[in-house]
């Protein structure tokens, strides 16, 4: 009987290589045909996506053409993002800015400006805060600094916008100020799409924030964890190393609502997840309720129940989910 042949060390380390090789491969492939966010899309751009599957993948498909199909009736636009496992805090990122820069760019109100001056206010303060948690402030500094300078570079963009606002009593002034609002930003997407840098680090940073206001109040998101049988053994810190902290951790329901409470804003998320409703009743699987010939069921987070004036100012950022991805619509 012939006894097995171990590997070496040597064969060990080879396979290590080409494992390795072969991850590296797979991201240079995704990053070479999937900007971290795309331009912006028509929301048709779902619809063919999914009517020109294979024959052999259709009836998979059904459920997706379906919802968008309805999702056309409500949205105009999409912005396609990265699926690298951080699509939905680089989306929130992207969203959150844009939102800030063009409705205070747009429409000069008081509101907007409070709204803007309350997000950058929290970030800023949020070093000291994220450091009670146990992150070094030595660690997280230079993440935290490239957030601030993009919210320094929306504030630099809409004192700009104000002042065209004030000039712009010509036609020539008012087409100035549209170029000026295009070119901030077309200059924003350029900066969120730069390759390790600026989007990543601010990335990794709102996980860092997502943690924390985990942490800051176990008893409002253990629940969550206890609820969802792969986590239901883990405690808040233990979840926050091994889920949150990590880039390229992909993003559930618990993460989605801790982060839009840490910065009090308000997401909605289109559930787009291929379910598929072959009448005008509404339908249920698994106790989920499905809506009537492929309505997408949105759940919001942050939501704010007793809103009064001030709170009717939040930004409201929207999302589409599928499957273990997330991207913008407009």
């Amino acid at each position: 009987m012939q006894s097995e042949t171990m590997p070496s060390d040597d064969d060990a380390q080879t396979q290590d290589k080409l494992t390795q090789a072969q991850l590296t491969a797979i991201e240079n492939e995704i990053k070479s045909s999937q900007p971290l966010t795309s331009q912006l899309l028509p929301i048709s751009a779902l619809l063919h996506q999914y009517s020109t599957t294979a024959a052999n993948e259709q009836q998979q498909s059904a459920g997706f053409i379906q919802s968008a199909q309805f999702l056309s009736t409500k949205y105009t636009s999409l912005r396609r993002v990265r699926g690298d496992g951080n699509c939905y805090y680089r989306a929130f990122l992207y969203s959150l800015c844009e939102h800030l820069l063009l409705r205070n760019s747009n429409n000069n109100e008081t509101g907007g400006l409070k709204e803007f001056s309350r997000i950058k206010t929290t970030i800023v303060n949020s070093l000291k805060w994220v450091c009670q948690f146990g992150y070094e402030e030595m660690t997280i500094d230079m993440f935290y600094e490239e957030l601030v300078e993009l919210f320094d570079f929306i504030e630099t963009s809409l004192s700009a916008a104000d002042n065209n606002d004030k000039s712009a009593s010509t036609s020539a002034g008012a087409a100035e100020d549209e170029s000026n609002r295009n070119n901030a930003q077309q200059q924003l997407h350029a900066k969120l799409n730069e390759e390790n840098s600026t989007s990543d680090y601010c990335t990794w940073y709102l996980r860092v924030l997502t943690a924390a206001q985990m942490k800051s109040n176990p008893d409002r998101f253990l629940p969550f964890l206890l609820a969802d049988e792969t986590n239901m053994m883990m405690d808040i810190p233990t979840f926050c190393s091994r889920e949150v902290e990590p880039m390229g951790k992909e993003c559930g329901m618990v993460t989605v609502a801790a982060l839009a409470e840490c910065l009090g804003v308000k997401v909605v998320i289109e559930y787009m997840d291929g379910r598929l409703s072959n009448n005008d009743n509404d339908a249920a699987v698994g106790g989920i309720d499905i809506g009537r010939s492929g309505e997408v069921v949105n759940h919001v987070f942050g939501q704010i129940h007793d809103e009064n004036d001030e709170d009717r100012d939040r930004i409201c950022l929207t999302l589409l989910y599928r499957p273990g991805h997330y991207d913008i619509l407009y």
